[in-house]
């Protein structure tokens, strides 16, 4: 299976998946992928989960003035959740069709332990920049080598994506 792929509904809807998990990330990538797995979802009546993280630190944050850490964490948390909820309320889906996750970093298990304790289906992850091109997920390689689910690596088509190459 290739480093990245696009998903689409046809390629995905090959398979019937009944849990279904997608991470949470700003950016066209993140609605893209948070699309997708509302589509799946609605086609399919699967189970969706939607999970974001929040990153901690333990130092003080010297640009900010010296917040404490806990103050800048759970800024960061309520930031995270805020995003994750408005992510959420754009989607077609009743909030009974959906769970929602924040995963807080020290304090909750690593994005890829807690997707392989899930046993989810599908995973769909949101493309990062790779240099000048958005490839793929940093936990997309791992997922496959400790989970059973397909996991699908999400992108918008940018400019240069053989789909929009001129003949």
């Amino acid at each position: 299976m290739p480093e990245s792929q696009v998903v689409t509904r046809e390629n995905a809807s090959e398979r019937l998946f009944t849990r279904i998990v997608v991470v949470s990330e700003p950016g066209r990538n993140g609605a893209a992928a948070l699309a997708c797995a509302t589509a799946l979802a609605a086609t399919s009546s699967s189970q969706l989960t939607i999970v974001a993280t929040a990153p901690q630190t333990a130092t003080h944050c010297r640009s900010c003035g010296g917040v404490s850490p806990q103050a800048y964490n759970r800024a960061v948390c309520d930031e995270v959740a805020q995003d994750l909820q408005r992510a959420t309320t754009r989607l077609d889906l009743d909030a009974d069709d959906m769970n929602l996750k924040l995963l807080i970093e020290g304090a909750d298990p690593p994005l890829a332990d807690w997707i392989a304790q899930g046993e989810f289906d599908l995973v769909l992850l949101p493309a990062r920049r790779s240099g000048l091109h958005f490839r793929s997920h940093p936990t997309a390689r791992l997922l496959r080598d400790i989970t059973g689910a397909d996991v699908h690596v999400v992108r918008t088509p940018g400019r240069h994506s053989p789909s929009r190459a001129k003949a």
